[in-house]
């Protein structure tokens, strides 16, 4: 990765310390993807059905009751993603993950395990279409990164959002980049790799991205200023507004050597720091 991050820009002074180990802290899944993060509920139903009301022939027998309904709490509290910023990925983590499909530019659906098969691949997942923090994200990345010099390398680099694959053409030509863009509307694949912290909280300014060049009102002037600049389909959804992202170093094969994230709206990381990684 030297060669590519010279060919890309200067090394940066200081670098935050992400996840590198695929086994070290893995992340556990539920059987079937959310994208909630919540404290499991109980059922209503387990303290009535230990009650003896009016009506009822047979009372519970004695501490019969009281264990019933403990029973069935156990049973139908679901299972919840554990949220980790820097939880690393295990194989079977990401053998979960692999099938499941995004969306290209084109409309065709392309299984995620696809685009690292065979080689190393940076991928970044954002948040909306229409977020001026993400769209700051972007212009860092347009800035910082040399796509053609990271294929050389033997590195890809893709971009990942959540809304229509109908706006894609357009929000690509916002940033005039060569990366190749893909769409998960279902928000599927974000639960599967850990991605289910949802909020609008953009955090304290202490902690704000570098990436980040616009206030409330300068990111929204942005966003009008640039949609009508590149004729942004404003009827396409433009994706989950409180779903974040994060970035991944996948690949070649069912390898995770870098992930982080976000916690907040403006917690990307350095795309620096994930180049490095990479």
């Amino acid at each position: 990765m030297a060669s590519a991050s010279q060919s890309t820009v200067a090394t940066p002074q200081v670098h935050r310390l992400y996840a590198t180990s695929v086994e070290s802290t893995p992340l556990p899944l539920p059987n079937m993807p959310s994208t909630m993060l919540s404290d499991p509920y109980r059922s209503n139903d387990a303290g009535r059905r230990g009650r003896n009301t009016r009506g009822s022939s047979v009372p519970p027998r004695s501490g019969e009751g009281r264990g019933a309904r403990h029973q069935h709490r156990r049973k139908e509290e679901p299972s919840a993603a554990t949220f980790d910023e820097h939880a690393g990925l295990t194989r079977d983590q990401i053998a979960h993950a692999a099938p499941l499909t995004v969306i290209a530019q084109n409309g065709l659906r392309v299984p995620f395990g696809e685009l690292f098969k065979e080689r190393k691949t940076i991928v970044c997942f954002i948040r909306h279409f229409w977020c001026a923090m993400d769209q700051d994200y972007m212009h860092s990345i347009s800035r910082n990164v040399d796509f053609e010099a990271l294929k050389r390398a033997g590195i890809d680099f893709i971009i990942i959002g959540n809304g229509s694959h109908g706006m894609i053409k357009s929000y690509r030509h916002i940033f005039r980049t060569p990366i190749p863009m893909y769409t998960d509307p279902t928000l599927r694949l974000y639960a599967a790799l850990g991605m289910t912290l949802r909020t609008n909280d953009p955090g304290p300014d202490s902690e704000k991205g570098d990436y980040i060049r616009h206030g409330v009102i300068g990111g929204i002037a942005m966003v009008v200023r640039n949609a009508l600049r590149v004729g942004m389909p404003i009827w396409e959804r433009g994706g989950d507004a409180t779903q974040l992202g994060g970035e991944f170093v996948f690949g070649p094969g069912l390898n995770c050597s870098f992930a982080h994230r976000m916690t907040t709206t403006r917690a990307h990381a350095p795309v620096l720091d994930v180049l490095m990684a990479a």
